[in-house]
C-alpha cells in the first residue's frame, strides 16, 4: 500500500495549477488554445490547472514559453505573478 500523499506536495501542485490558468487566462487563451500550441490534449491543460496531474518539468518549461512568461512565474512561492510585466527572457537568436 502506498502512502498518502504529503499536504505540502498538494498545495504546491495546486499554486503551479492556479499560476498556469492565471497566465493562460491572462493570455486570452482557451484550455484548447494552450493545449493545441503545446500539441497535448485539453484534458492535460485541465488536469495540471485542477492538481490532479503534476506536470513534468519538460512540460512547465514548454507551458511558459506559450504562456510567455518565466519558468519561475508559474513553479515559484516567492515571487508574485504580475503578467503585466511578467515576459520571458530575451534569448539571443543564433
Amino acid at each position: 500500500m502506498s502512502e498518502p500523499e504529503p499536504e505540502w506536495s498538494v498545495l504546491r501542485r495546486r499554486a503551479i495549477g492556479e499560476r498556469i490558468r492565471t497566465a493562460r487566462l491572462h493570455r486570452g487563451l482557451t484550455q484548447e488554445q494552450l493545449a493545441n500550441l503545446l500539441g497535448i490534449d485539453r484534458r492535460s491543460i485541465h488536469r495540471y490547472e485542477t492538481a490532479r496531474r503534476d506536470p513534468a518539468l519538460s512540460m512547465l518549461v514548454r507551458i511558459a514559453d506559450a504562456l510567455d512568461v518565466p519558468l519561475a512565474a508559474v513553479v515559484s512561492t516567492s515571487i508574485e505573478l504580475d503578467l503585466r510585466t511578467a515576459r520571458r527572457d530575451e534569448r539571443p537568436t543564433a
